[in-house]
This record gives structure tokens, C-alpha cells and sequence, in this order.
């Protein structure tokens, strides 16, 4: 079998970088190793009649270019906003709510600092502004830190917590806000560099409006099989159950690539849609790599610290903070347990000495009262991320271990939402290790290593490699990790770019 490009892994990106080489009039296959496409943008049916978002969960950065540009809404693509957006919970019976209606945020703001309503508005203004910088430069050919404004990068570089913190003071809004500089983030709230983190999630604008989040109906499969039906349509092959044992390099230029029985498949182009450690090491040998090169993926940080636990719900949790077991607008947000950045600082710290955090941050998702297809007429699916538990614990992830925490999440959940731990019908165990055997996720880190100062733009993998005619689509790419497309439609446009550089010269 020949081709002109193939493909080594069917995640989003890897999808989203053969549709577009297809529409080009390339000649195109994908080889997955799971019996499922979407690599962590998957749909799950774990349970009679549910449908789980087992890793990925929610979606803003997803390119509105390849959405439009791949027409992913004839495909089956359909994104929502979720709104409210967060709902923390306190210990004291208090909450907060934030969502899209400034009003409502004023009341529930002022319930605890009047003073912080206008810094609350500055906040979240400067972090649109921020993000909108940053999605500016996503799909940049040569991406350059130092090609952003001066103050925005002395922004990025501080921590999460000094940036909420020059803006309000209530420590929960300081919380509701600073959360997304840690999530996926091996460093805590007070570390150099999250900042960064923070803006990268405010950078979206899948929704129509910059740096708002949102659920994909059906899941986030639905992203991956629209991808993949483009790509089909435009004449692509994406099989699944198709290990790619290695990729073929003779004399320094990638040929082709190995399937798991034996298949040699050969090719003018290869990508790899997978882990620059995977990539490089792995797959196609370090053999073939200057010094510096083999260094750098030695030295990349790629040790997660996130922990999934998916939950099937015979009814929905029952907050003393605000009661009820119907729907409410509080169940559509995001819930946090996270009380102050101290909170969020402690929880990294426990983790750091070696252990695992003993009041963990949990980000939770209920999608099903606004989708409620996903799980059969009166169940919810309940999607906690929780952090920090290091992939490198030192008592590891054996089974004890992943059931240990799941029960201590569902414990912490409690203190909130006492009928939880009796709702429970089912649930998915996914620790960083799982995340790493099941999605490829190396180290089980959701970006495929960190998103920090030393990590990103020109210091992430290039999509051009050491290796000709091999290119990089994955997340170890500039921009990293969320469910963007971006890394698969920059390794599109340098392969075809380089594709017409090479006919004129000929």
C-alpha cells in the first residue's frame, strides 16, 4: 500500500490534519492503535443506555476555521454554551454562581465583597483580552513568544494567582477564576507561568463568543467522528484497531510506517499525531536524532497530575448550599470545590512532597440536564476532574490505589452533596496511568507536557522534525493541549506549503 501522507494516530488532531491534506487532493490514511477513534475526544456507551465523555469533557478552543472550513456541522458537529459557567461551593452553606448574565454575577459577587463586582468585570475583560492575544498566534507558521506585546507576556509569565489576585479579593472568586491556571498543570496557583495556563483557556472561540466554554451534543466524540467523516468524504482511509508498530526512516527520511501485523505501508509523507516522546523514541528511534534533539525529549515535562472519575447518577447531587434534586441552574455549570488559591496551593503541595493531595481541587460536569440523550430518562452522568495525583506517586496506580481515590473524591464530594455517594450506579476509573495505556497521553499528561513558560511556542516541538518528510500534528505542538485542531491544521499547512515548494523547484 502507498500513499502520499499517512497518519500515526486518530486523535482529533491527526483527524482534523487528514481531512484537510485529503481535501488538498492527497491521498491520505489514518492507522489508530484503540478500537476507537477521537483519541481523547471520545464518546463512550460504558453503560446500557449512557453515553460518557471519558476523557475530554468540554470544548471553546476547537478552530471556528476548521469547523467552517471542514463543515463539521453537516457532519453531526453541535456545540452548546454552558451557562451558568462556575459554581463553587463553600463549607459554610455559601456559594457562588457565575454565568453570562452580569446582573446575576453582581448579586451573587456582592452576597460577598461589593468592592469586588467592578474587579470582577476588569478581571474577566483582561482575561478575554489575553486569551484573544494568544488565539491570534495559534496558528502561526513560526509561533514566537516574543512577537506577543511586551505586556501581555509579562502577564503570562507571573502566576494565576498574582494576575485574579491584582483584581479582587474575595478568596472563592479568587478560586471560581484562578482553577483554570492549574488544570492539566503539573505547578500550583502560585507557581511562575500559570498564568499562561489560565489565558490559554480563555483563548477559545468554537462558541462565537472569545474565551467561552461549552458541551458538544452527543459528547466529545461527535467532534472526532465529524472529523473523520470529513476526511472520509474527501476520500481518506481511517482505520481503528491498526497499531503502528514503527515508522520507517531510511537514511534520514521518513518512508513509511510498520502496522502491529507486519504490514509495511509506504508513504511520501509521514505525521505523527502522537507524543514527541512516542514519536521520536518509540517509534521511529533516536538513532536518527542529533544530541541536542534526544536532550530536549529527555528533559520535556510531561508528568501528569489529573485524575477522571466518571460517575452514572441515579439522580442528580443535592447541594445544602442550594437544595434540590430536579435541575437547576447550578447543575449546568461547572462545579468546583475549590474555596481559595491557599486551597488550590495546598493541594499542589501535598502532591509535590511525593504524595497526593488530601483535599484534592475537583472540577465537575453534568452535561445530561441539558443533553439528556446521554443517559437514560431520570440518570445523569456525573465528569470530576480531580487534582493533584502525580502519574509518579510513590506507592503507584495499582487497583487499590485508583478505587482508594475514587472513594476519597466521592467522600469530598459528599460534604457538598450528601445523596451522592447513594446515586452512584457505576463509575469509571481513570488515574493518570489509565490515561496514559488507554489515550497514549505519555506520563498521563492531557497536553502532552507542560504548558509553562519553557514549553510553549517556540520551545514546544516543532511540526517540521529532525527527520525528513516526518511532521508532528499532535498536542506536544504549538499551541499544546486542549481540543483545538490547531496543532492538525499547522502540520496541514507546512506539508502542503512544503508539498508546493518542492513541485516548483521541480
Amino acid at each position: 500500500m502507498q500513499y502520499d501522507a499517512v497518519i500515526v494516530g486518530g486523535g482529533h488532531n491527526g483527524l482534523a490534519c487528514a481531512a484537510l491534506l485529503a481535501k488538498a487532493g492527497m491521498r491520505v490514511a489514518v492507522f489508530e492503535r484503540a478500537e476507537f477513534i477521537g483519541g481523547a475526544a471520545v464518546s463512550e456507551a460504558l453503560w446500557h443506555g449512557y453515553i460518557v465523555s471519558s476523557a475530554s469533557y468540554v470544548c471553546t478552543l476547537l478552530d471556528p476555521w476548521l469547523i467552517s472550513e471542514l463543515e463539521l456541522e453537516r457532519h453531526g458537529y453541535s456545540a452548546y454554551r454552558k451557562d451558568p459557567a462556575t459554581f463553587n461551593v463553600l463549607g459554610d452553606g455559601r456559594s457562588l454562581l457565575l454565568g453570562s448574565h452580569a446582573e446575576a454575577n453582581a448579586r451573587e459577587i456582592a452576597a460577598f465583597d461589593k468592592q469586588d463586582v467592578l474587579g470582577y468585570d476588569q478581571l474577566d475583560a483582561e482575561l478575554r483580552n489575553l486569551g484573544s492575544h494568544l488565539f491570534e498566534t495559534f496558528d502561526d507558521p513560526q509561533p514566537s513568544f516574543d512577537a506577543l506585546p511586551a505586556r501581555v507576556r509579562a502577564q503570562l509569565t507571573r502566576s494565576a494567582a498574582q494576575l485574579v489576585e491584582d483584581y479582587v479579593s474575595t478568596p472563592v472568586l479568587q478560586a471560581a477564576v484562578a482553577t483554570d491556571g492549574i488544570i492539566g498543570t503539573n505547578a500550583g496557583p502560585r507557581d511562575a507561568g500559570t498564568a499562561y495556563v489560565l489565558a490559554h483557556h480563555y483563548a477559545g472561540r468554537a462558541l462565537g463568543v472569545q474565551g467561552a466554554w461549552g458541551y458538544v451534543r452527543g459528547g466529545m466524540g461527535a467532534i472526532s467522528a465529524a472529523l473523520a467523516a470529513a476526511a472520509r468524504e474527501h476520500g481518506a482511509i481511517v482505520r481503528a484497531n491498526a497499531p503502528v508498530r514503527r515508522i520507517l526512516v531510511t537514511d534520514g527520511v521518513a518512508t513509511g510506517v510498520a502496522l502491529d501485523d507486519g504490514t509495511e505501508v509506504t508513504a511520501r509523507i509521514v505525521v505523527s499525531n502522537a507524543h514527541p516522546r512516542t514519536t521520536f523514541c518509540d517509534l521511529a528511534g533516536e538513532a536518527h536524532l542529533e544530541p541536542a534533539f534526544r536532550e530536549k525529549l529527555r528533559a520535556w515535562k510531561s508528568t501528569g497530575v489529573s485524575f477522571k472519575l466518571n460517575l452514572a447518577l441515579g439522580e442528580l447531587p443535592d447541594f445544602k448550599c442550594r437544595p434540590g434534586k430536579q435541575p437547576q441552574p447550578h447543575h449546568r455549570a461547572t462545579i468546583h470545590v475549590a474555596p481559595s488559591i491557599d486551597y488550590l496551593q495546598e493541594a499542589y503541595e501535598d502532591a509535590r512532597s511525593g504524595g497526593i493531595s488530601k483535599m484534592p481541587m475537583l472540577e465537575c460536569f453534568l452535561q445530561t440536564p441539558t443533553d439528556p440523550a446521554l443517559a437514560p430518562a431520570g440518570k445523569h452522568i456525573l465528569s470530576i476532574f480531580a487534582q493533584y495525583y502525580p502519574y509518579d506517586r510513590g506507592d503507584g496506580w495499582g487497583n487499590a490505589q485508583r478505587e482508594a481515590v475514587a472513594d476519597r473524591i466521592i467522600y469530598h464530594l459528599a460534604q457538598y452533596a450528601p445523596n451522592l455517594p447513594n446515586a452512584v450506579e457505576a463509575r469509571q476509573i481513570l488515574s493518570p496511568l489509565d490515561l496514559e495505556q488507554r489515550f497514549g497521553l505519555v506520563g498521563g499528561h492531557i497536553f502532552h507536557g507542560e504548558l509553562l513558560p519553557d514549553q510553549i511556542y517556540e520551545n514546544r516541538f516543532a511540526v517540521r522534525t529532525p527527520i525528513q518528510n516526518l511532521y508532528l500534528c499532535g498536542s506536544g505542538a504549538h499551541p499544546g493541549g486542549c481540543v483545538s485542531g490547531f496543532p492538525g491544521k499547522r502540520a496541514a499547512g507546512a506539508i502542503l506549503a512544503d508539498v508546493r515548494q518542492m513541485h516548483a523547484a521541480g
